[in-house]
Parts: structure tokens; C-alpha cells; sequence
């Protein structure tokens, strides 16, 4: 797993933070995952906004763990997502759509 690469929620999967927990459904398998507080954070971030690395030093900067640990569990972590088909990976940042960024109907 590229940590320069741009991870995103795979199309076929449905999730919802519920009490601050990440709770993934995956549509082949129909399988229902519920991950801890720092899995949460990390499905968070995982949004084709960020990469890898940027995820990793924002869990650096969040909890209390050392870039070289955060790098080895991120890695790891997005990977075993990515062999779930959880998510996917793209080589570029994903477009914020205008009513992401505060510019939708209404807003000046």
C-alpha cells in the first residue's frame, strides 16, 4: 500500500459514524464492521482528500503514538481495508464538490 496515494470509501459500501464509532457495510459479502475510536478516525480522513501520509500525521498529531508507529498501523490498516474492498485507492486527489466546500445552493 502507497501511502501517497489518495484512499476513498469504495463505491459499494455504506457507513455511518454512530456514537463515534464507524460502522461498514460491506456490499458483496453483506459483512458488518464496527470500528475502534483511532479505525474511526482513519475511515474519517479516508475520504480521496487526503493520502496516506497525511492521514498518518494527523493521527500523530491526534493521539499518542509515533510517526514511525502511526505509519506502520495506518499501512497497515488501509490495507486490510482495501482487501475488504472496503476502499480504493486513486493516484490524485479527489474534486470537492461546491456544496462540500460551503459553496452549495444558498451560500454566498
Amino acid at each position: 500500500m502507497n501511502l501517497s496515494q489518495y484512499p476513498i470509501p469504495h463505491p459499494q459500501v455504506a457507513a455511518r459514524i454512530v456514537d463515534g464509532s464507524a460502522v461498514i457495510v460491506l456490499a458483496d459479502s453483506g459483512e458488518v464492521n464496527v470500528l475502534n475510536p483511532v479505525g474511526s478516525r482513519v475511515w474519517e480522513l479516508a475520504d480521496g482528500k487526503r493520502t496516506g501520509q497525511e492521514i498518518v500525521q494527523r493521527i500523530v498529531a491526534e493521539y499518542e503514538v509515533t510517526a514511525e508507529q502511526a505509519t506502520q498501523d495506518v499501512q497497515s490498516f488501509l490495507q486490510t481495508l482495501l482487501d475488504a474492498n472496503a476502499i480504493t485507492l486513486q493516484n490524485r486527489r479527489r474534486r470537492v464538490r461546491a456544496d462540500e466546500a460551503g459553496q452549495g445552493v444558498g451560500s454566498k
